[in-house]
């Protein structure tokens, strides 16, 4: 009897581990399926958090220059423009047909013009990298991103009163810079303004 109750229970063990191993292995596909689709999903890059390069780096060249006569938008290529809405797509070609390359977050994030068609332009953003938009999702408001934490202060000098300090990454509205390199510019929200060096902020570089 002993010897029967042994051989029930190792039966019975044997049992619940085929059924424990089958589950396991059931389970064992969800990770793959969820991992699947993660990257399926992130074919499509997303510019959310963006490196804005340091105030050294300058902008790399590399532009084929066209006056504003000889191009479909009447107006000079390479040129700064801003991104009109909150998200936008520039995908790898100018159309609709093709993918979405990166999908930008931040409206009025700045982008330089680097070639165009009748209905799209060709953009590189402040990281160096190119897609094209279509025309619609930009603007020609002048926007900067400052390049490192800077002071604007209340005139274009530099022992002149801080009005504020901009972090790095800060949008910033630019409204003209001088002779000397100091360009006026305004929070997004159009509170404050001040002066900051030109070469501090990302999109007020002369092309």
């Amino acid at each position: 009897m002993r010897i029967y109750s042994i051989i029930c229970v190792a039966v019975i063990l044997a049992h619940i581990s085929t059924i424990a191993n089958a589950q396991n292995k059931s389970m064992g596909n969800v990770p793959q399926a969820k991992m699947a689709k993660k990257i399926k999903a992130s074919h499509m890059r997303a510019r959310i958090g963006i490196d804005v390069p340091a105030p050294h780096i300058r902008l790399r060249e590399n532009y084929v220059r066209m006056s504003a006569n000889h191009t479909p938008s009447g107006f000079q290529v390479p040129r700064y423009v801003s991104l009109k809405y909150g998200a936008s797509n520039g995908r790898t070609g100018p159309s609709r047909a093709h993918p979405v390359a990166w999908r930008y977050k931040r409206r009025g994030l700045p982008m330089i013009v680097v070639a165009e068609t009748e209905l799209w332009r060709k953009v590189r953003d402040v990281n160096g990298d190119e897609s094209w938009m279509n025309r619609r999702l930009l603007s020609g408001k002048s926007m900067v991103l400052a390049r490192s934490e800077i002071i604007l202060r209340a005139k274009p000098k530099s022992d002149s009163r801080s009005r504020a300090i901009a972090a790095k990454g800060a949008l910033l509205e630019l409204h003209d810079c001088d002779q000397k390199n100091w360009c006026l510019v305004t929070s997004g929200d159009g509170h404050i303004s001040g002066y900051a060096i030109r070469s501090l902020l990302w999109g007020a570089e002369t092309l």
